[in-house]
């Protein structure tokens, strides 16, 4: 142990200069940091199929004098023109605008509607139908292709287009009066109805809207004649399939039926000597119970037989021994009497 150098003890503190940085780093309150509440089911919903486009995105700002992109879902491409740019918005640009800014604006009402309960402003949803529906109209008449006029009607052709025009800017000035009015309506002007389209989730108003108008359109008796038409065609098709199909279905159920019977055919001559078969196979299986026995005593017996002959040949052997024994036992008994005998016959002399 180094009792000259000084004790170092480990921490997870920083020093005092570097305490600082750590709060820093862990402090995420920023005010320039805004924080917003995402559901993902309902984003999830909104933007299901739906991809973005970007290729050719843009957003160069006052770098360059030129129309900058944004990204495109898809469906259209929303430019972004700048404060700098000379160009005038274009026809299409401001059909797109006026568009999304009523959807927007309805969906703000929506919100609304079913946010509070005692709001005095009302808008009706049938004007904004009426407002969506005349822009669609006004843009359809605009993107069709012009009409084919006589050479004789030279004047009313070059009078005709500026007439047009004039038509369409009246329009667009009325639908932009009408938008200030319902913005007034619903109060706050086009910030409030941002604020309240930020804070909010967005239902997909428009979207629905068109699906209503096209089943309220297929309500049509034009439509619904041809539908019962069609429906009369798909179940006179669906009949057809289902009568091949119990053809079909009874061909196979008469080939299984066949098969079974050839089989069952195939089984009758067999049954007839499976009784048999049967009894042979119990009185083989005692016959194998009784060999099993057999074996098994004939090896106890065999066992025994081996026992006994060590013991024989035990015997035989202490009889050998015995026998040997005896006989000298007796030669030598026989020596006695001999010796006795010389002795008495000595003391008779």
């Amino acid at each position: 142990m180094s009792i000259q150098k000084e004790d170092v003890y480990e921490t997870e503190d920083l020093p005092e200069a570097e305490q600082h940085m750590r709060y820093e780093e862990t402090n995420e309150n920023s005010e320039e940091v805004e924080r917003i509440h995402i559901d993902m089911e309902t984003a999830l919903k909104r933007f299901k199929g739906r991809m973005i486009n970007a290729d050719h995105v843009d957003f160069s700002d006052s770098i360059a004098r030129k129309r900058r992109t944004g990204y495109g879902s898809g469906a259209y491409v929303l430019e972004v023109v700048g404060p700098n740019v000379d160009e005038t918005e274009t026809i299409e640009q401001k059909f797109h605008r006026l568009n999304y800014e009523l959807i927007e604006l309805a969906e703000a009402v929506m919100m609304q509607k079913e946010k509070s309960k005692e709001n005095t402003s009302t808008v009706d949803e049938s004007d904004v139908i009426a407002m969506l529906d005349t822009v669609r109209a006004v843009h359809l008449n605009k993107t069709a292709p012009p009409m084919q006029i006589d050479d004789a009607s030279e004047h009313g052709a070059s009078a005709a287009p500026t007439a047009q025009w004039a038509n369409a800017e009246s329009r667009y000035l009325a639908l932009e009066s009408r938008l200030k009015r319902i913005e007034q309506l619903v109060g706050g002007g086009c910030d409030a109805v941002d604020e309240v389209t930020k804070k909010m989730s967005r239902a997909p108003l428009a979207e629905t809207m068109e699906d209503l108008k096209m089943r309220v359109q297929l309500l049509h008796p034009t439509h619904v004649d041809g539908l019962h038409s069609r429906i009369n065609q798909v179940l006179a098709k669906m009949k057809q399939a289902e009568e091949k199909k119990l053809e079909k279905m009874d061909s196979d159920f008469e080939e299984k039926v066949s098969s079974l019977y050839e089989l069952m055919t195939k089984w009758d001559n067999t049954c007839v000597g499976l009784p048999a078969a049967v009894q042979r196979i119990h009185g083989l299986q005692r016959l194998h119970e009784q060999a099993q026995q057999f074996s098994t005593r004939l090896a106890h017996l065999v066992g025994t037989r081996a026992q006994l002959m060590k013991s024989l040949e035990g015997e035989q052997m202490a009889m050998f021994d015995f026998r040997q024994q005896t006989a000298d036992a007796l030669t030598k008994l026989a020596n006695d009497m001999e010796k006795i005998n010389a002795r008495i016959e000595a003391l008779k002399k």
